[in-house]
């Protein structure tokens, strides 16, 4: 696969993580796509209408989608979100830059 193509984001998507809260998965979403990686949530408006938040199991839940060429980069920005490396600091001020 050349360089283009894997920056570009190519194969089928792949899960990349599953969160029962649609706000933490477009987070985590935000964060891969700040990275040049093509991060798509998926099920994040049927999570609570198919009742998966309250019979939740490992195949169910909101999911961050990657391209399979993306998925290794997508994996380690994820490994450092989970981490709390990507975390914004609890005194940042906003205001000032």
């Amino acid at each position: 696969m050349t360089e283009p193509e894997k920056s570009a984001g190519h194969g089928p998507l792949q899960v990349c993580a599953r969160f029962l809260s649609p706000l933490d998965a477009q987070v985590l979403a935000s964060c891969l796509q700040n990275a040049g990686i093509n991060a798509q949530v998926m099920d994040g408006e049927t999570i609570f209408v198919s009742g998966a938040v309250f019979g939740a199991s490992a195949d169910s839940g909101v999911r961050v989608m990657v391209p399979e060429s993306q998925l290794v980069d997508a994996m380690r920005v994820r490994a450092a979100y989970d981490a709390g490396e990507l975390a914004i600091d609890e005194n940042y001020d906003v205001g000032k830059e």
